[in-house]
């Protein structure tokens, strides 16, 4: 079957879901229904769509709708993409009707702010019987997927031993604002992209030491800074660091923002370093050579639409795919430890996580 057969239902129209949308356009897949709780927000979609992308609507034929039971009815809605917010009670109703309609999922990272959450919502999906992933989308990022053939080869790095990624920017303060209310923000919201990654990279992580702040001029009631020290069960250690406080980048000093955070991977016999527009390997095998991966794509949007795609293609051919709920349960584990290791002050044990 084609994967434009494949009809997705979209849940929830906010500003990422555009993204979304343009992805499936760019992949060649089909909207079939879409809907929010907000009926403006339902009207004007194609209308913002189109002026965010300057070309027309691509789907005349999808229907537009604020009632979730309409959108499952449809039988063409074989796929339900949801981005609806990560918080339990906006989305475990959502889940709930999805899986007893029977639909599979692609659910918006993160899965969920707090473990417990995760594993609520994975076990709705599990007992179901219907298959959810999440769109941890870092996975499918253009130039992280054009460097994966290096980083796996052991001829290029030789063995992993280090990687750090470092995102600062300034994240101006905004009153009222669903993600800058919740308790959790920059770790949780940010760096779950990050944590995916190199759990995808580097297996399992065995333990984690965070440091976390926030600028006080900031609205925000979570975290807004956070350092997160990983070490993994393979051996690699890796540093992740979310910095939305950093002010330097107001003055357009030694920014690092989304998506363009900075990325190094350092392995005994070569390394990895750049950001999402340009990647660079060098190694003992290239002598004086310096390797620059083709990448075909960007992030936003290109990356959500490969995350969609891979999983339609998964469904489609009856095999694994990445980021499965249950799954990404140990992701969203780091992220947990994380926060426990700031209020503690503590080195967390991920394994040991209730």
């Amino acid at each position: 079957m084609a994967a434009k057969d494949w009809g997705i239902g979209l849940v929830g129209l906010g500003g990422i879901a555009r993204q979304h949308l343009e992805g499936y356009r760019r992949q060649g897949l089909r909207l079939a229904a879409a809907t929010d709780v907000d009926a403006a927000t339902v009207a004007g979609l194609p209308q913002r769509w189109s002026a965010q992308w300057k070309q027309p609507w691509p789907w005349p034929e999808a229907q537009l709708t604020t009632t979730l039971d309409e959108l499952l009815a449809r039988e063409d809605v074989r796929v339900v993409d949801v981005t609806v917010p990560h918080r339990l009670e906006w989305r475990r109703p959502v889940v709930e009707a999805i899986a007893r309609a029977g639909k599979p999922i692609l659910i918006q990272k993160p899965l969920a702010s707090y473990l417990h959450e995760a594993r609520e919502l994975a076990a709705i999906a599990r007992d179901a019987g219907v298959p959810m992933m999440v769109n941890q989308n870092s996975l499918f990022v253009p130039a992280f997927t054009a460097i994966e053939p290096y980083l796996r080869d052991p001829n290029y790095l030789g063995t992993p031993y280090y990687c750090e990624i470092n995102n600062r920017h300034w994240s101006p303060p905004r009153a009222n604002h669903w993600y800058e209310t919740s308790e959790r923000w920059v770790t949780a919201g940010m760096a779950i992209h990050h944590l995916a990654l190199v759990r995808h990279w580097f297996g399992d992580a065995g333990t984690v030491y965070c440091l976390q702040a926030r600028d006080p001029s900031q609205r925000a009631a979570g975290d807004t800074l956070g350092a997160v020290s990983i070490r993994f069960k393979s051996g690699v250690q890796a540093l992740i660091i979310n910095n939305w406080c950093h002010r330097g980048s107001r003055a357009g000093d030694r920014s690092r923002p989304h998506p363009l955070e900075e990325l190094v991977i350092q392995g005994d016999r070569g390394s990895i370093s750049g950001d999402t527009a340009q990647l660079c390997v060098v190694s003992d095998a290239l002598g004086e050579a310096k390797l620059f991966p083709k990448i075909d794509g960007a992030w936003f949007p290109d990356a959500f639409g490969h995350s969609m795609r891979h999983f339609i293609d998964a469904l489609d051919k009856a095999r694994p795919f990445l980021c499965e709920a249950t799954d990404n349960v140990k992701t969203v584990a780091i992220m947990e430890a994380a926060y426990r290791s700031a209020a503690s002050g503590d080195v967390v044990r991920v394994d040991q996580l209730t």
